[in-house]
């Protein structure tokens, strides 16, 4: 038996179930939950001597091969705490304190209270964020649903405040598994406004200098060479202000976005909240 797995202070609960599994499978999970009660490791003939137990010593091997496996798929940091246990039970049951201990169940909740999507994706967030919760769970301290998707919707970050008021005001809360599935796709729907909302910007600000380039050419000329005085009365002397009454303001149209989500006159980052 090999353990892919190795135990670190961050992955108790897919360690334990892999060496559940594990011993399932060999038959061997009485030597770890205490049910596979230990032979004597003596027995007496009629006579009154005393000699080794088969049974014990066949006990012996099987725990000595399943400690084996426990201690390969400990990592250097994690098997300091069990040195001292000398079968796969008192190793079993020693970790199981070590990982379900007072100070443990404080750092873990520290740890998602305070977890933040930062510049990670929803979906690595959330793997991180399920992560800690399933390791409380794994030490008898499961998460209260209500918390669980707070404590989510408060982690997504300012970019999903209008996401998360909305969510937060429906009663009751929506699980925490929903949450995620809606907070991938309301993730999916930025990225895809990105790309459209900066093209129409980007195509706006040159429409917008372009129009000022021609205005200040057409202007230069018209002062420079005294043609074009119907076209361009609105400049004075100084050749800085517009008056407006030429023609060529009058025919400027005003750039009116267009939002790619529900086609109202604004832009796609103030549609409304999925």
């Amino acid at each position: 038996m090999v353990a892919a797995i190795k135990l670190n202070p961050t992955n108790y609960l897919p360690w334990r179930c892999q060496i559940t599994h594990m011993a399932e499978c060999f038959d061997l999970m009485g030597l770890l939950d205490g049910s596979t009660i230990p032979p004597s490791p003596t027995i007496s003939s009629e006579a009154g001597v005393q000699s080794v137990n088969p049974a014990y010593t066949a006990w012996k091997m099987k725990d000595r091969k399943l400690l084996s496996v426990l201690y390969t798929s400990l990592s250097e940091e994690v098997a300091s705490e069990v040195i001292d246990s000398s079968t796969s039970r008192d190793t079993w049951v020693t970790l199981e304190g070590v990982f379900s201990s007072a100070s443990r169940q404080h750092q873990l909740r520290e740890e998602l209270i305070s977890l933040r999507r930062g510049g990670s994706s929803v979906d690595d967030y959330g793997k991180k964020f399920k992560l800690l919760c399933d390791q409380l769970n794994a030490i008898g301290r499961p998460v209260d649903k209500t918390d669980k998707s707070h404590w989510f919707l408060r982690g997504l970050g300012i970019q999903f405040a209008g996401f998360a008021d909305t969510r937060m005001a429906f009663s009751p809360v929506p699980a925490f598994r929903d949450l995620l599935h809606q907070a991938k796709q309301y993730d999916l729907m930025l990225r895809a406004m990105d790309g459209p909302t900066t093209q129409v910007a980007f195509t706006a600000v040159r429409r917008s200098s372009s129009d000022r380039g021609s205005v200040h050419g057409r202007g230069h000329s018209g002062g420079n060479s005294g043609r074009g005085r119907g076209q361009h009365s609105g400049y004075r002397d100084s050749g800085h202000k517009i008056g407006g009454t030429g023609s060529h303001n009058g025919g400027r149209k005003s750039y009116t976005p267009r939002c790619q989500i529900c086609r109202g006159d604004h832009y796609a980052d103030n549609a409304f909240n999925f």
